[in-house]
């Protein structure tokens, strides 16, 4: 097993600070990274993959700094990037193939691990289509399953289950949980059911920082006594939907019922409810001071 550990890492370009001293130490299982696009998700896997040089601090595998250990580090390393590079004219066999000689696998090892990702990201049966042929499923499934070639122990997603219908990102999340059991995977995402199923431990970005970070029930237990549900005519909804964080807006006949995030009661008859994660992703990254963020 190893330890990956984060000690204050900065990432700056020019004026924009796109990672704020950033500190934290993973081990095995699933992270799951949650953020707004622009919060820093990106630029940190970068950094953690050894594409980008850290500005300020420093990242280390097992107490060795990553930019020391080279080929050793990129070794243990898979990835898939948020906007996966393919050849469409190439079948899904090939591009397999050409991705290991890319890794330097040895050809013969190589056949065989490339039987053993088609058969876990369920493609055996499209080996000789091309990929210019696939959904966009299909093709984010070829993309883990080359991150996967050399046998990983640190993998990186970013963005994974990006663009996919419900029921491939449900088969997504079955492969991703699955392959947590005996390697560390950190999946960055914005969508918060991909890391409510499968995360073993939550991070919580918001412009360059980590925000939260603990097991789901920790990050769920600090919105206690913040989450609403009230009924309110239709005529209030426009007021209070100015006035707080509303994260969900339901018909009910005449009235509508909404449940807002605020740290005071947001109207007469409001009734505090268990917060979610969901929850909790909004309350730390869509409001300051306990307030709804008045740009939004």
């Amino acid at each position: 097993m190893h330890e990956l550990k984060l000690v204050d890492v900065q990432k700056k370009y020019k004026d924009k600070e796109a990672v704020r001293k950033f500190s934290y130490t993973f081990t095995n299982g699933v992270y799951g990274l949650l953020g707004e696009n622009g919060a820093g998700k990106t630029t940190l896997m970068r950094l953690i993959c050894g594409i980008l040089q850290t500005t300020n601090g420093g990242i280390y595998c097992d107490n060795i700094e990553i930019v020391r250990m080279g080929a050793e580090y990129r070794r243990l390393l898979g990835y898939l990037p948020q906007d996966f590079g393919y050849y469409g004219n190439f079948t899904a066999g090939r591009f397999l193939r050409y991705m290991a000689a890319l890794k330097a696998l040895p050809e013969e090892y190589a056949c065989c691990r490339i039987e053993e990702l088609l058969d876990l990201v369920d493609l055996k049966e499209e080996r000789e289509k091309k990929l210019k042929t696939f959904s966009g499923g299909m093709i984010r499934r070829i993309g883990i399953a080359q991150a996967l070639l050399n046998e990983p122990e640190i993998l990186i997603l970013d963005e994974p289950t990006a663009g996919l219908d419900p029921r491939e990102r449900v088969r997504f999340r079955n492969i991703i949980s699955s392959l947590g059991k005996n390697r560390m995977v950190l999946l960055s995402t914005h969508i918060v059911s991909d890391i409510e199923y499968i995360a073993d431990h939550i991070l919580i970005m918001k412009n360059g920082e980590l925000v939260q970070k603990g097991i789901e029930e920790e990050i769920t237990k600090k919105v206690k006594g913040h989450v609403w549900k009230c009924v309110v005519p239709e005529s209030e909804v426009q007021s209070l939907n100015n006035k707080y964080m509303v994260s969900n807006l339901k018909n009910a006949g005449e009235y509508v019922e909404l449940r807002i995030i605020s740290e005071m009661q947001p109207a007469v008859g409001a009734e505090m409810v268990e917060g979610t994660l969901e929850d909790a992703y909004l309350y730390h990254t869509q409001m300051q001071g306990g307030r709804k963020n008045e740009a939004l």
